[in-house]
């Protein structure tokens, strides 16, 4: 009867150990996981973000062109979203280049044109 208890002592502080190796592998998985959904998430948001600049750039571009081909001077556009354009021309017409920086949060894309 001694040996039967000295066994299951022996077997019950290995089950611990097991337990404690396999909680800690699973807590390794989830972490892991978790922070490949963290950058996931944040590369969704810039995606968009670089959607809104794009918009942005390209409406300074329109904007440019039509007050160089109209040869009238036209408010700037306003985004609804609050992005910002930047917008230089150099040249004269028929010849000339417009750069059109949009910007939206930590987002600048933008577009040359010429012509």
């Amino acid at each position: 009867m001694k040996l039967l208890r000295k066994d299951n002592q022996k077997q019950s502080g290995i089950a611990l150990l097991l337990t404690v190796i396999i909680l800690s592998i699973v807590t390794f998985i989830a972490v892991f996981i978790a922070d490949i959904v963290v950058v996931q998430l944040k590369l969704a948001k810039d995606i968009g973000d670089s959607q809104s600049a794009i918009y942005a750039a390209d409406s300074g571009v329109e904007w440019q062109l039509y007050q160089t081909r109209k040869d009238i001077s036209v408010a700037s556009p306003i985004m609804s979203n609050e992005a910002v354009i930047e917008t230089t021309v150099t040249g004269v017409a028929p010849n000339f280049t417009i750069k059109s920086l949009g910007s939206y949060q930590s987002v600048k894309r933008q577009f040359e044109v010429s012509f």
